[in-house]
């Protein structure tokens, strides 16, 4: 009877152990395991098209932080920036400001492509010679997230 009372703790202490801790909406520590569980890697192609340029620096910083969030999970994310829209305007060499530029420039660091919209960029006259360097221009954008999408990226919009 020992013996088996003692097997049956160890298992249901072993049981306990290896289950994920459930973390309650209360909790003040943010976390993603559950979410994450299983995952070796992530993919995601943001859809991003604003032209306001708080907003859009706040968006870029938010794609930021989600790659470093996953990242510091133990996570491999694999993320795609999508511009299109009147948000083209902003990223050429007079329009981008020193903290786009910077925001784009920590982005390409951690291997996060930003693709841009040649459509957009003819639709809202912008000269795709004076883009900034570190953007892929994309013949179009929707194109190129119809094929994300089938290589297995969540597209997440951004607005």
């Amino acid at each position: 009877m020992k013996k088996l009372t003692l097997v049956l703790a160890s298992t249901l202490l072993f049981l306990a152990l290896g289950l994920p801790t459930v973390t309650h909406a209360d909790s003040t520590v943010p976390d993603d395991r559950f979410a994450l569980k299983g995952l070796k890697q992530t993919r995601a192609i943001f859809d991003v098209r604003l032209a306001d340029l708080d907003k859009l620096l706040f968006n870029l910083g938010l794609i930021k932080e989600t790659f470093e969030g996953i990242s510091n999970q133990k996570v491999k994310p694999t993320l795609i920036v999508s511009l299109r829209g009147p948000a083209v305007k902003l990223f050429t060499r007079d329009q981008a400001t020193p903290e786009l530029r910077e925001l784009l420039a920590d982005l390409k660091k951690k291997g996060v492509r930003v693709e841009i919209c040649s459509v957009a960029t003819r639709v809202f006259k912008v000269d795709n010679a004076q883009l900034l360097p570190d953007l892929f221009l994309v013949g179009n954008v929707l194109t190129s997230q119809i094929a994300w999408q089938n290589k297995g990226y969540a597209l997440v919009t951004l607005n």
